[in-house]
């Protein structure tokens, strides 16, 4: 996907770039209308030495239910890791961050849960400086709404625009599908294989 550019726009047209109604980003799905398949993370690709910071932000509970699991994971394969909902999240904790693993619900009206909603209106109204980070997406969702995991894609999109780079393309579950959360932790299990080794 392109990076966007948006040192020519005005402010307005920035702060309302990352809005779901705004997104030209592919949403995921096959032409056939089955959800895309993402490849295994491609050659060498892992987790670096260091910690992994897991970011959630859940409205019912599922998104942080899932995070626990994914640090349960990773202290299983030996690595570090810590849990940080989107309420603490701040551009300095990313920007000092070097990979981070992301999961992302969004309510049933599209909007970002109640806890991200300071981080999605202050954090992502500009691109920051993420070029050294590298991160996974898990984006929640139902498709008996509109706006299916619009958060997700959101942040997906700001993080590209702010130079971050994605280990393997943006995961998303409709209604807690098992296949998609297993897809997962088949990642992150990929990703922390040679840091475990």
């Amino acid at each position: 996907m392109a990076r966007i550019d948006a040192s020519n726009r005005n402010s307005a047209e920035t702060m309302d770039m990352f809005q779901p109604a705004r997104l030209q980003e592919p949403t995921g799905e096959a032409a056939n209308g089955d959800v895309a398949q993402p490849p295994e993370p491609l050659g060498d690709v892992r987790f670096a030495p260091g910690p992994v910071l897991i970011a959630c932000a859940s409205q019912t509970g599922v998104a942080e239910d899932l995070a626990a699991a994914t640090h349960e994971q990773l202290r299983a394969a030996g690595i570090a890791s810590r849990v940080m909902d989107f309420e603490a999240l701040d551009r300095p904790t990313l920007e000092a961050a070097r990979q981070v693993l992301f999961l992302a619900s969004t309510t049933y009206d599209g909007d970002p849960p109640d806890m991200a909603e300071t981080f999605s209106r202050e954090a992502m109204a500009q691109p920051a400086s993420l070029a050294h980070l590298h991160y996974g997406l898990l984006a929640l969702g139902d498709r008996g709404y509109g706006d299916f995991c619009a958060f997700g894609r959101a942040l997906d999109v700001w993080l590209r625009a702010s130079g971050a780079q994605p280990w393997f393309p943006r995961i998303e579950v409709d209604d807690e599908d098992a296949a998609a959360l297993e897809r997962w932790h088949a990642q992150v299990a990929a990703l922390a294989a040679a840091v475990a080794a």
